[in-house]
């Protein structure tokens, strides 16, 4: 077994990879090409082409970044459940599937690295190319280094006498990457033309590099890099936050700053997306009760804060869901009416609008007792386009993996966490993602107040990450920075769908899945028996 894999790693290095056809002025032409070998590396175009190779592997897992949400308490999902609950193991599909596309980007990466410098180009073609790869290899070992810690560390395309690769200690790999994403930015333009959208630039790598030093407890740097990306003066707070996660709101987004890009209608050519199937046709993923209880009311408070009246008190339905007025009767239990906005843009709760009829295209209440496969009341809204109807896994939404309001709140941790921060300016930066236009929660001083201890601003900024980015895959990075496993990793919570009635507040919550995080196992996966076995040097 262990030669034979050894011979497929050698050959899947020497045969090349399979690309996408695209033309000098456009990114990623949806034509599929046969394989190109690097010996057939010869020009531009090759080398363009081999680029837009690298990009084709990081989305190959359509799944990616937004299921690690459903091994948190934000979400769940049955086929996930042994990563929610830790009793998955090293031969796991979903730690074999990570590892095997993380190291097909960096494959692909690095024979663009390898073939570079034999290819008469242009000096910006050369300087953008090799940030590209050097960029997308930095993002494929960060994303190894957060679930696995060390592993081998492989910079150029191998032969198989070179297959052995002992673990780089993490603490090496982690300056590799910062250098790599150093350099990177060193490379990379500022911006693109329209027909490049979705290439990696110098604010994708300084953010991803504020992104490393933050979630590896670097705190000062990360602050210094975060203000890099702001000085670049190119990314803004984006008016509408539901539309940051539609087609709509791609083309005029100054707040995205590096995505997964995919096409609507293009499933056959594999880049069109499965969340707005999955969210919306299928039943069994579903948002966790734990989240939803985490938006607060507009005036600012918790809805587990027994002052909050306001949360209590009782509307017509006709007032809360307009939309439906004269079709329902009686009064409505008002648990999730005047509530922080990103809720109804995140998720899909009890008696609000689900989706569009399959027949005629009128709105759909969400009635969950009528969807019993749902096991906790709640879908996600987030991601759904309802322009693709019923047709599955057409979307073509993109999902962001960094955003401008993510900047915003790593500079406020980062400042928190090292001490000796300006309580005004931190206050700041939480407000700038709190009072976005379409959100306009209140600002930090106007409800927390002023004074705040380490501990309180902490809080709040852990606070704001939830409900800013939940199912944007953030959250179990979170988890593992913040140590907060025996808190977030036991207890999924929802709602009995059957006892869900419109004008009754008789509502019973109950645990759908109790588990115990152990601490003793951490937070870190297991390097896959598939390479251990192939890998003589890891023990």
């Amino acid at each position: 077994m262990k030669i034979i894999q050894n011979k497929t790693l050698l050959l899947l290095s020497l045969i090349g990879i399979f690309f996408f056809s695209c033309d000098d002025s456009e990114f990623l032409d949806r034509e599929p090409i046969d394989f190109l070998s690097p010996d057939n590396i010869k020009s531009s175009r090759d080398l363009r082409e081999t680029v837009n190779g690298i990009y084709s592997a990081y989305i190959s897992d359509k799944e990616e970044p937004i299921f690690t949400d459903f091994f948190t308490d934000n979400g769940l999902q049955s086929s996930y459940i042994e990563i929610w609950n830790g009793s998955f193991n090293n031969e796991s599909q979903f730690v074999e599937k990570k590892w095997a596309r993380n190291y097909k980007v960096i494959l692909r990466a690095n024979t663009v690295l390898d073939n570079i410098d034999n290819i008469q180009i242009t000096e910006e073609e050369y300087n953008q190319f090799k940030g590209e790869a050097i960029f997308m290899r930095a993002l494929a070992y960060f994303d190894l280094s957060e679930f696995y810690g060390g592993v081998p560390l492989r910079t150029k395309v191998e032969s198989l006498a070179e297959a052995n690769k002992p673990i780089t200690p993490l603490n090496e790999l982690v300056d590799f990457i910062l250098d790599e994403l150093e350099t990177a930015s060193e490379l990379l333009p500022v911006d693109y033309d329209s027909s490049n959208n979705g290439r990696a630039t110098k604010g994708a790598a300084l953010a991803i590099k504020a992104r490393v030093l933050l979630f590896n407890k670097r705190y000062e740097q990360a602050a210094v890099y975060c203000q890099k990306v702001k000085d670049l003066g190119k990314y803004t707070i984006y008016d509408e936050y539901g539309n940051l996660f539609l087609p709509e709101g791609e083309s005029n987004n100054t707040e995205t700053i590096f995505d997964m890009q995919f096409e609507t209608d293009q499933k056959d050519l594999g880049v069109s997306t499965i969340w707005n199937t999955y969210f919306l046709l299928y039943n069994s993923y579903s948002a966790l009760k734990n989240l939803a209880d985490e938006y607060y009311t507009t005036n600012g408070l918790s809805v587990k804060d027994p002052s909050n009246t306001e949360y209590y008190t009782s509307v017509n339905p006709d007032v809360l869901y307009p939309q439906y007025a004269g079709t329902q009767q009686g009064v409505y239990d008002n648990r999730f009416a005047n509530r922080d906005p990103r809720m109804h843009n995140t998720i899909v709760v009890p008696y609000s609008l689900f989706r569009f009829t399959k027949a005629d295209g009128t709105p759909e209440v969400y009635i969950p007792q009528r969807h019993t496969v749902n096991f906790t009341g709640f879908r996600v809204r987030k991601y759904i386009d309802y322009s693709n109807k019923w047709e599955h896994q057409i979307s073509g939404v993109n999902p962001i993996i960094i955003r401008y309001a993510d900047i915003l709140l790593m500079e406020a941790e980062a400042l928190v966490e090292q001490g000796g921060y300006d309580e005004n300016y931190v206050s700041n930066l939480i407000n700038q993602v709190r009072q976005r236009p379409s959100v306009m929660m209140p600002k930090v001083e106007d409800v927390e107040g002023t004074g705040l201890s380490q501990e309180e601003m902490r809080q709040i900024i852990r606070h704001e990450r939830r409900v800013e980015f939940a199912f944007e895959g953030l959250r179990i990075f979170d988890i593992m920075r913040w140590d907060d496993g025996e808190k977030a990793f036991t207890n999924a919570y929802g709602y009995r769908p059957e006892l869900l009635k419109y004008n009754s507040a008789d509502y019973e919550e109950y645990i759908y899945l109790s588990s115990t995080f152990d601490p003793s196992k951490g937070y870190l996966w297991p390097i896959p028996k598939v390479e251990t076995d192939s890998n003589n040097a890891i023990d």
